[in-house]
């Protein structure tokens, strides 16, 4: 394009900040294993960038619509809005970069709420909002923003010590409270199942609870005892710290309740009728490459979302909420089969 870089930026400036910020909610799915797994410097410093600017992308792309006229020549821009706060939401596989991320969970519901009344206002300023297909399309991604972001946000509060602690007092431990001969097989799957059912015993050690106490007023000092028999503690030891890791830095805390599954159902539905939606929007007036951006920003949303409910029905913290869950038809329905048996 002539004019170089600085033309590009004022023609293509809410593209390319879209765009990048979808890139990097890709990043960071695919490299938060290494905060868990790995010393890798440079891994490890793409990461943490990747974790840093959204914020700063999101920031100055809402700021950038309320100063320039550019919904008026691509007015598709209001509509990429609502994908900015679904992107602060962030993957469900890292939350926190590092425990200080949680304590600043008041900032990010600052944040939070300064973003959603920015995003807010464009939609009722232009009225995109009204009775179209792309309206309502917009209005279903906003309201899936909202949510998403606001997981997120609840989730760096739920990782702080504080509320660790508050937690022990008011989750049951995940203790099915039957055994089956399959649990006595010696492998990794048993461990698994072993170090979530002790759980509640690690969390009152992090924060400095009374573990031995606490756990006889609760009246699971037997079954705990049986369960601890003859384990290798060494290596459920390693799976709890593992589990920990889950609590502090991911979104295990908010996933894995009745409210993070129906989110997690809903969501696919809500980008996949999004993208049904814009499909059969009248493209005229609008630029081919806007309709590209549009169908990659609602590619990638729904590619996101679906992984998201995958991930979250395959995880062993699935096993710690049905043994937990109050709902007892659907304790037994789902534990009582070839995988989880009771």
């Amino acid at each position: 394009m002539d004019g170089g870089p600085l033309a590009l930026w004022n023609h293509q400036s809410m593209q390319i900040l879209v765009l990048l910020s979808l890139g990097l909610q890709f990043v960071l799915f695919i490299l938060a294993v290494v905060r868990r797994h790995e010393d890798a410097p440079v891994r490890r410093f793409i990461l943490w960038l990747a974790y840093l600017m959204p914020d700063s992308t999101a920031i100055y792309a809402v700021g950038h619509l309320s100063f320039s006229s550019i919904v008026q020549v691509h007015p598709l821009v209001t509509f990429w809005a609502q994908f900015l706060l679904l992107h602060l939401g962030g993957p469900d596989n890292i939350t926190a970069y590092a425990l200080q991320d949680n304590q600043l969970w008041l900032r990010h519901l600052q944040t939070l709420v300064v973003q959603v009344l920015g995003v807010a206002y464009h939609l009722l300023y232009w009225n995109i909002a009204g009775g179209n297909l792309l309206g309502l399309a917009t209005v279903l991604m906003f309201a899936l923003g909202v949510v998403k972001y606001g997981e997120r946000t609840w989730a760096l509060k739920c990782g702080t010590l504080e509320s660790i602690g508050a937690s022990v007092k008011t989750q049951p431990p995940a203790i099915h409270k039957h055994f089956h001969p399959q649990d006595e097989a010696p492998d990794e799957e048993f461990l698994l199942r072993r170090a979530h059912s002790l759980f509640h015993i690690c969390k009152r050690a992090i924060v400095d609870s009374s573990v031995i106490e606490e756990d006889t007023m609760e009246g699971h000092e037997e079954y705990t005892a049986q369960m601890m028999d003859g384990m290798e503690l060494w290596a459920l030891m390693e799976i709890e710290l593992s589990l920990m890791y889950d609590l502090l830095y991911i979104k295990v805390s908010v996933v894995h309740t009745s409210l993070g599954y129906l989110v997690r159902a809903v969501s696919p539905l809500i980008a996949a009728a999004s993208l049904v939606l814009f499909n059969l929007t009248g493209k005229d007036g609008h630029n081919r490459d806007d309709i590209s951006i549009t169908y990659i920003l609602l590619g990638g949303a729904l590619f996101m979302e679906t992984t998201s409910l995958m991930n979250a029905l395959g995880s062993s913290w699935t096993f710690a909420f049905l043994s937990s869950t109050k709902w007892h038809w659907l304790k037994y329905t789902a534990l009582c089969d070839r995988r989880w048996d009771c």
